[in-house]
């Protein structure tokens, strides 16, 4: 099915962003959200997407002015009946996205696809609020979605392979990288990344090493930012958020170090409120040499965590790898579950968090029997969140090096 409209429900900057990457393709949108000023930020935010192209002599004014055009901001449901595609970026919450299908589905042509661009909910439930769940899919892109490459595309229970296959030839159609998760909480990028993120904060709280020096050994390790210049860009609230509600899916691999509750609760949410762990004058995020001014009131609840949540302390002095541990064992899960492919973990977390080295190249340079070993140490010492996964044991049973040495793929492997 050949796509020529789309509409886009929900005009913050995920949805413009959305909007902007569909209209460049040479479809026409209609930006939906519930008041005219919504509306009107969204296209003004679409707007300032095109202006930036024509600065960079990407796109000439006339170029910019007829793509810009292709996009039609509003209010209602009117013009959805024409729709070939519909994607959702409405508020985090599953009732909301239930009522938005719901209308949808009575709304929209049989024909047309029914995305979501959630980041963790449910596809499955999602698609059981319509008479059409063979149509409703995940599109999750990653924000800003007019630059970053990666989308997931997530099938629900009753997705069928035909829309599935669509989705993924859209997102090639509009210059995107798809790669093809299972439906679970987290999906993949979301899922391997908050280990990562959580034993940051368990390590500052040991007193294992500063906030400064964990992300300066995660950057030189090959990511593009260090877990706490993160945390503090999208959000202590929202990491939070999403790390509670992976704790309650996964159980103790996911479970909250105490400083990250503290913070929220005082208020510290990074950027948007002036400081989080560090401190951001006017809200706006450090330049990439620029020194960081550590946030003294996260000191003082670092040292409340301390006192409430005494970690267990591991003896060894702090490297890149006590972090980067987790993100590969939840990688094997996922396998284990056979969630993605093994050669789209890799894929995913270059396009989707920059990383410039392969979190699987970690078994290439040390082996799998070093990555259980150590794993299996770090859970003699700090516990349950470094339990390995079946699936890495059997590897290592196995008696192979690294996931080159598969003749199949990993999950294929009985």
């Amino acid at each position: 099915m050949k796509i020529q409209r789309a509409a886009v429900i929900g005009a913050g900057a995920m949805g413009s962003g959305i909007a902007q990457v569909l209209s460049a393709a040479g479809v026409e949108v209609l930006l939906k959200d519930v008041s005219d000023e919504l509306v009107e930020r969204g296209l003004a935010n679409v707007k300032r997407m095109y202006d930036s192209r024509v600065k960079k002599e990407i796109l000439t004014r006339a170029e910019a002015d007829y793509l810009l055009g292709m996009v039609k901001g509003t209010t209602s449901y009117d013009g959805f009946a024409e729709a070939d595609l519909v994607i959702e970026a409405a508020l985090e919450q599953i009732e909301v996205k239930q009522q938005i299908f719901r209308e949808l589905d009575r709304l929209c042509p049989p024909r047309a696809v029914l995305a979501t661009n959630t980041s963790a909910l449910s596809i499955s439930e999602i698609g059981a609020a319509t008479r059409r769940p063979e149509k409703v899919v995940g599109m999750h892109f990653f924000n800003p979605a007019q630059t970053m490459k990666l989308v997931e595309v997530i099938p629900g229970v009753k997705t069928s392979e035909e829309t599935v296959q669509w989705a993924i030839g859209l997102c090639r159609d509009l210059r995107k990288i798809p790669v093809r998760v299972e439906e679970c909480p987290g999906f993949l990028v979301n899922r391997l990344l908050f280990p990562y993120m959580n034993e940051a904060l368990y390590a500052l709280q040991d007193g294992a090493a500063t906030a400064e020096e964990i992300d300066r050994a995660v950057v030189e390790f090959g990511l593009p930012m260090g877990p706490f210049t993160l945390f503090d860009m999208t959000g202590i609230d929202v990491c939070a958020h999403v790390n509670n509600f992976l704790h309650t899916q996964y159980g103790p691999r996911f479970e909250p170090a105490r400083l990250l509750q503290l913070l929220m609760e005082n208020k510290q949410l990074g950027q948007k409120s002036g400081a989080g762990f560090f401190v951001h004058a006017g809200g706006v995020p450090h330049g990439k040499d620029e020194v960081r001014q550590a946030n003294p009131e996260a000191a003082r609840l670092l040292e409340e965590a301390r006192r409430h949540q005494k970690p267990a302390r591991s003896q060894r002095p702090f490297d890149a790898y006590r972090v980067m541990l987790p993100m590969f064992n939840e990688a094997t899960y996922a396998l284990q579950e056979k969630v993605v492919q093994a050669g789209d973990v890799d894929l995913a977390m270059q396009w989707g968090c920059g990383m410039s080295r392969g979190l699987l190249t970690i078994a290439e340079e040390k082996g799998f029997a070093w990555c259980l070993s150590e794993l299996e140490n770090y859970q003699g010492e700090l516990g349950e969140r470094f339990r390995p996964s079946w699936y890495l044991r059997k590897l290592v049973r196995a008696g192979l090096h690294d996931f080159s040495e598969l003749q199949r793929s990993p999950v294929a492997v009985s």
